[in-house]
């Protein structure tokens, strides 16, 4: 099930199947943005751990570098960490994710972006966290959704933020999964119902432009 699938040619292919340039356009105007960092951690990111991602290596330089552009430009940047324990993740992947587990933390390129960080227990980063308030007190009015995993907690995430009335920017090269068939799958739904999937260079070209 796993595969190291994120190539150039596999987000180019991905970018031209789903970007809809007029729902882009109706984003635009909205640059009061905030990027969500979902569960950067190394559990998904190390090759020692279980839940290791294998094209990894491939997007996190992609994803350091985007964070640092936006820092560059005033974007806030907050981060989920995620861990469960006995509950109906447990039971439905077969263990638990303890909160104390060093694999549990951010991958250590990513701490020094890590300002401000929001623990969640479900896929989720709204339910049961302070999330939302956060991005209503800084007045938030588009969320830039990046992380792990894409069709799990960066899909949920995404669809919650629509629903709270949030425009969603969902790059097609901002998230990483365990092989491309989920990736396309969350894009294909996305574009069609919830989020732009632009590419990150194009995010921080409009995030520049205002």
């Amino acid at each position: 099930m796993k595969e190291d699938y994120f190539t150039e040619e596999f987000i180019a292919e991905m970018r031209e199947r789903y970007f809809r340039p007029r729902k882009w356009e109706k984003v635009r105007p909205f640059r009061n943005a905030a990027v969500l960092a979902i569960d950067l951690q190394a559990y998904f990111l190390r090759p020692e751990s279980r839940a290791f991602l294998p094209s990894a290596p491939r997007f996190v330089p992609r994803l350091v570098e985007f964070y640092r552009e936006a820092e560059r430009l005033g974007v806030p940047i907050i981060f989920t960490r995620h861990f469960h324990r006995d509950d109906i993740m447990t039971r439905w992947w077969g263990g638990n994710m303890p909160r104390d587990d060093p694999l549990n933390g951010l991958l250590d390129e990513f701490r020094s972006f890590a300002e401000t960080v929001i623990e969640k227990r479900t896929y989720d980063a709204f339910h049961g966290t302070e999330l939302e308030g956060i991005l209503r007190k800084l007045h938030v009015e588009t969320v830039v959704i990046t992380g792990v995993m894409t069709h799990l907690c960066c899909e949920t995430t995404a669809r919650e933020a629509f629903v709270r009335g949030f425009n969603v920017v969902f790059p097609v090269d901002g998230t990483l999964t365990q092989n491309r068939f989920f990736h396309e799958a969350t894009l294909r739904n996305l574009s069609h119902g919830f989020a732009v999937t632009s590419l990150l260079g194009e995010v921080l070209e409009w995030l520049s432009s205002g």
